[in-house]
């Protein structure tokens, strides 16, 4: 019940703050493809990231497992089910089952994701100093991605849904900064409250029923966390705004690699079990996949479907061996 109250909290907040994002993106006059790929995605990532935060900060049993493989296994379900969900929905569009994006927002979402997250797991082999050293790198590859992302930037004109909390008021249309900015306060406690109730859930789970916490993390977190940026996506294919469905789920994996990263090699072991590295491995060679199909910009949704097959693999392994290959 625990992991259901807070999943749900988890997807609440995270759609709160997607929304005020996409409001702030269209006041600060900025693309679909920056807002997808930035504003939409850290607001969407935002509850993968406070998981291991307040793991680490509250010293909660298991910690460094859990932050580990909610580091680790975002990116697996993001460049595996997540996309696959985006590829079904792209299928299902009458009107063209592509997905049709700009190149250079392939190319440099996806080339932060590959470079990073492959970083991030070379850095296994490295002892503390040196990883430290790789985080603050990422960080810095963060800020130039975003940076190289704005000047890329052209003005979006169509304004987004209605702001949430007023979307029935006579005001909705065009929504006072200080609702958006309430709206994104509300949704950064709910987030606060949700990942830690989701923390302690993990960890009564894992003692329950003797699975790592690790390959928990992996399996279960990923599925509260990621899904803002499955379902926003399929809401963005069918309204044929294939830049932020796109962006939202390959700009999340980007933040992901950096940022996240960051967390994990700075203020954990980073020494993920075999199970962990090959959910690593496999979320590795899904996103450069990827980037080859997605090279010139363009592929059928049938294509991105098959993303899934992965993760499915990985999971039913996982319970065949009874959490046995995470150890």
């Amino acid at each position: 019940m625990l992991f259901l109250v807070s999943g749900a909290l988890l997807v609440v907040a995270a759609e709160l703050f997607t929304n005020a994002v996409e409001w702030a993106g269209y006041r600060l006059r900025l693309g679909s493809g920056a807002t997808g790929s930035l504003l939409a995605a850290i607001g969407t990532s935002l509850p993968e990231t406070i998981v291991p935060v307040i793991a680490l900060a509250t010293r909660a049993p298991s910690a460094n497992s859990i932050a580990i493989g909610a580091v680790l296994g975002s990116s697996l379900l993001l460049m595996t089910l997540a996309t696959a969900a985006m590829g079904a929905a792209v299928a299902l569009r009458r009107t063209r089952p592509e997905l049709l994006l700009a190149p250079r927002q392939v190319h440099q979402d996806l080339g932060v994701f590959v470079a990073g997250y492959g970083a991030a797991l070379v850095s296994i082999l490295l002892p503390r100093p040196e990883r430290v050293v790789v985080g603050v790198l990422l960080l810095l590859t963060y800020a130039w991605h975003v940076r190289r992302t704005l000047q890329s930037s052209e003005p979006e004109e169509e304004m987004p849904e209605p702001l949430h909390i007023i979307r029935w008021h006579h005001s909705a249309p065009r929504p006072h900064p200080a609702f958006i900015a309430l709206q994104l306060v509300v949704a950064i406690l709910l987030l606060v409250v949700a990942s830690e109730l989701f923390v302690n859930a993990l960890h009564n789970v894992a003692g329950a029923l003797g699975v790592p916490a690790m390959i928990l993390a992996i399996v279960v977190v990923p599925l509260a966390t990621e899904m803002p940026e499955a379902l926003n996506s399929v809401l963005w294919v069918r309204t044929n705004d294939d830049g932020l469905a796109f962006g939202n789920i390959a700009g999340s994996a980007a933040f992901q690699a950096t940022v996240l990263a960051f967390i994990g090699l700075v203020f954990t072991t980073w020494r993920p079990s075999f199970g962990a590295i090959l959910g690593a491995l496999l979320a590795l060679a899904g996103g450069a996949v990827l980037l080859v199909v997605l090279w010139r910009g363009r592929a059928r949704g049938t294509v991105l479907m098959l993303a899934g097959v992965p993760w499915l693999a990985f999971v039913i392994a996982q319970v065949v061996s009874g959490g046995r290959l995470g150890a």
